[in-house]
């Protein structure tokens, strides 16, 4: 009896992936910029800045930061800092104000953000998405360990499930950010791993096989926080097939990922 490729149901799979994203970025923010770190007390060296009610623009100024007065950085979120005063007066300061600050050192203190900073080396990130494989629907969930400011290393696993067959897809790669530094950050990866085909009952050849895959993937991270990013990909699969010609699958897929 022909075994089949066991396929976990997709919408169990799907909710479970949301659901972990969801747990790893509503875990409680850490007071400072960074969990093992103070918050940072900084002094303002411009006449005056402008204080928010919320992280944007769109948000009423209430307060005027004074000259020499000492405040303190809460915490960020996409290119906003919150902020208390001395009196105890809470608010949100555009992060490009903090050039018109001083640090404990009398040095303007270097605000780059969490992801573009070496504060993610040594973290695991999570991610979950949905593509299209080929032509087949595909539900993907990766592990990344990111072990310079530049390289990360990934596994992932996805199914993916068609008209003519389904598939499982397992993988591990290098990726790499040239501009980790960017608020949409373009990466490279490249890896290597196998997929196993059932092809539909109704199709001539049956047969369950099993290849070697090599992959080039392009994408870019869109940072929407201080460790939550939306992520886009493009992924060529390179099938080494026992047959007598090699096949390419092109993948398009599209979620989002955590820093934990």
């Amino acid at each position: 009896m022909r075994k089949r490729v066991t396929l976990l149901p997709r919408v169990a799979l799907t909710a479970t992936l949301l659901w972990a994203l969801t747990a790893v970025c509503s875990a409680p923010a850490a007071a400072g910029w960074f969990d093992d770190e103070p918050p940072l007390v900084v002094t303002v060296n411009d006449a005056y800045i402008d204080v928010y009610s919320g992280p944007g623009r769109g948000y009423p100024i209430f307060h005027a930061l004074e000259y020499g007065e000492p405040i303190t950085l809460i915490k960020s979120r996409a290119g906003w800092i919150k902020i208390a005063t001395e009196r105890g007066l809470e608010g949100w300061v555009d992060r490009s104000a903090m050039q018109y600050t001083l640090g404990p050192d009398g040095q303007v203190p270097d605000f780059t953000d969490e992801y573009r900073s070496d504060a993610v080396v040594g973290h695991f990130e999570l991610g979950a998405a949905l593509g299209d494989f080929g032509g087949a629907d595909s539900v993907a969930l990766s592990v990344g360990y990111r072990f310079t400011r530049n390289l990360t290393l990934e596994a992932s696993y996805s199914q993916n499930s068609g008209q003519f067959s389904d598939s499982e897809l397992i993988s591990a790669g290098l990726l790499h950010q040239p501009f980790p530094e960017w608020r949409v950050s373009p990466f490279l990866r490249l890896g290597a791993g196998v997929i196993k085909v059932n092809p539909s009952a109704t199709l001539v050849d049956t047969q369950d096989r099993e290849d070697s895959v090599l992959q080039a993937s392009l994408g870019a991270y869109v940072y929407l926080s201080r460790r939550f990013f939306l992520r886009a990909e493009y992924v060529n699969h390179h099938l080494l097939t026992t047959r007598s010609t090699n096949e390419e699958v092109s993948e398009w897929r599209v979620g989002f990922n955590a820093f934990f």
